[in-house]
């Protein structure tokens, strides 16, 4: 799915291309992804609508439309999500195009899902509550002066589940996904089903220093190479997609694990599990020359 660094990309390109653009109308291709939270039909809300302005929220796209009533589109991408842009002629329509706005000058807003697990919703403006994940949204992990070592203690005091559970919590962090939240705990050199209680302050600040270093290189990286909309950048990632190939630091073979669902990639050697650091130990003497 695209994450924060993705969306840093992607928001304001959408924000530049789109604001001030009035629908024409609005097409589900695949109804699973639509959700309408309001009693009208959809080609009843959003055709004469303005985008007013495009905004991100936790992992989601919000367009904001004025119309004959204040709408949020919501728009959260999921695994396999993809934005496009096209120009004013495009009749092609490609086989995974999963949701589409046509616009009065012609141009189409795309949204293609191969998998279809997109979700787009339509509901009054700010209803967030209704919005399964987006309720509430957590500390901004790329806000300085709001991603504070100490706010991010208190964020992580009195949790009792695995780190990488809490580090992909919206509620808790704005935010990570699955692909960064594996890079962070490689950058902090902690094992992914470590749990956050059993966390020493020196390890939550190494996560926190992790979080935002992590975080904004990726932006940066991402901003600088200036993909295509739809293209996601993930090939300067150190672990994430690399099981079986040697960890970047220290030459042991990058494992895959499975944490509620979701799979994790780390170094058995520099992320060693709580217990095994003996093991880790070994391995790495091993290597060791001399």
């Amino acid at each position: 799915m695209p994450e924060r660094p993705d969306l840093e990309y992607v928001v304001p390109i959408l924000a530049r291309e789109l604001a001030g653009a009035a629908v024409a109308a609005a097409r589900a291709d695949s109804p699973v992804v639509l959700r309408v939270l309001l009693p009208e039909r959809l080609d009843a809300l959003l055709p004469g609508a303005e985008i007013r302005r495009v905004t991100r929220r936790a992992h989601a796209v919000v367009f904001e439309l004025a119309g004959a009533r204040a709408l949020d589109l919501v728009i959260a991408p999921m695994l396999a999500g993809r934005f496009s842009i096209t120009l004013p002629g495009e009749t092609r329509v490609p086989t995974d195009l999963a949701f589409s706005l046509t616009l009065k000058d012609g141009r189409e807003l795309r949204v293609r899902d191969e998998v279809e697990m997109s979700k787009v919703y339509v509901l009054a403006r700010g209803e967030y509550d209704k919005i399964p994940g987006l309720e509430r949204v957590g500390l901004d992990v790329l806000e300085p002066r709001v991603f504070t070592q100490e706010a991010f203690r208190a964020a992580a005091c009195g949790r009792r589940d695995l780190v990488k559970d809490f580090l992909m919590d919206k509620a808790a962090l704005d935010s990570l996904g699955n692909a960064y939240a594996d890079e962070v705990l490689f950058e902090a050199q902690i094992h992914p089903k470590a749990t956050v209680k059993g966390l020493s302050d020196e390890e939550l600040d190494r996560l926190h220093a992790a979080i935002a270093r992590v975080l904004g290189d990726a932006t940066r990286t991402i901003a600088r190479r200036a993909p295509a909309l739809d293209e996601k950048l993930r090939d300067f990632l150190k672990v994430r997609g690399r099981p079986g190939q040697p960890c970047p630091r220290c030459g042991d073979k990058l494992r895959r694990a499975s944490v509620h669902g979701y799979d994790a990639i780390y170094c058995p050697t520099c992320q060693p599990e709580e217990g095994k650091g003996a093991a880790a130990d070994l391995r790495r003497a091993k290597r060791t020359p001399g």
